[in-house]
């Protein structure tokens, strides 16, 4: 019930929907909750549904769908993100990816008869391997984690690349064409201010704008952080590692971090 008043615009007209199927599944079992909405061409219904992965809440009207539809979406997405992936799903850069994660590698170069695997697979097979240590969900098994991203299953695009060395580590980055000096997931987090002290950036919107923090004034592991840097976030200007850096919003959101030219 705290989790759905968290979520709903008017905690005060929250009605529990009682769900037996819902509150008793084995995957994605939670609570549904009734709401209204108030908009400003006046109230309409609205709906909360809290589960074990997760919170989510809407408008029944703006769905065109009834609360049962709804958690039935859900109750059949949360079974096909837990599904058993059979091998004959998996490609060969599939396999190479999962074997590396398994295997505790931080990337493909590293694989025991790299040599073997061509360059197609092995950059799709780094790309999954990269999608695959970013996961929150790092206790479960790849395939598990695979699971849950159906992106990463339906395989590689003829012709399109997919990681490209970071300009700093050298280590496997996201390929983008944008961004081409952007750096790896482990140098994005090494990102600090000219003195050194660690910054993480963030969006200011929806649409876009960038502020940055210092990383270290997080009151929990989880939480955000609650200094803001002004020095970052005026000028975009941040380091790794001593060598100077920009930080900027992304053109379709999110935070890019990219090396300057020479470093």
């Amino acid at each position: 019930m705290v989790a759905a008043r968290d979520f709903a615009s008017n905690p005060e007209t929250l009605v529990p929907y009682r769900h037996e199927r819902l509150e008793n599944a084995r995957y994605g079992r939670g609570f549904a909750f009734l709401h209204t909405i108030g908009l400003k061409d006046g109230d309409t219904d609205g709906y909360v549904l809290v589960s074990t992965t997760g919170c989510g809440s809407g408008l029944l009207s703006f769905a065109g769908k009834t609360i049962d539809s709804l958690i039935a979406e859900h109750l059949a997405r949360a079974e096909h993100s837990h599904r058993d992936i059979p091998d004959h799903e998996l490609s060969a850069a599939h396999r190479v990816a999962i074997a590396a994660y398994e295997g505790g590698l931080t990337r493909i170069a590293d694989m025991p008869g790299r040599a073997a695997i061509d360059a197609a697979t092995a950059d799709y097979a780094e790309f999954v391997l990269i999608q695959l240590r970013r996961s929150p969900h790092r206790e479960d098994t790849a395939r598990s984690i695979l699971a849950r991203h159906d992106f990463l299953m339906s395989g590689p695009v003829a012709g399109r690349r997919y990681t490209q060395p970071c300009p700093r580590c050298q280590r496997p980055a996201i390929y983008q064409e944008r961004y081409p000096r952007a750096v790896c997931g482990d140098c994005y987090y090494r990102t600090t201010d000219k003195a050194g002290r660690p910054v993480t950036g963030f969006n200011t919107h929806l649409s876009g704008g960038m502020i940055a923090y210092y990383a270290d004034t997080r009151e929990s592991p989880e939480g955000s952080p609650t200094e803001e840097c002004l020095e970052v976030s005026r000028s975009g200007v941040c380091f790794i590692d001593g060598h100077p850096a920009t930080m900027q919003e992304g053109h379709f959101g999110g935070i890019v971090v990219e090396m300057e030219n020479g470093d």
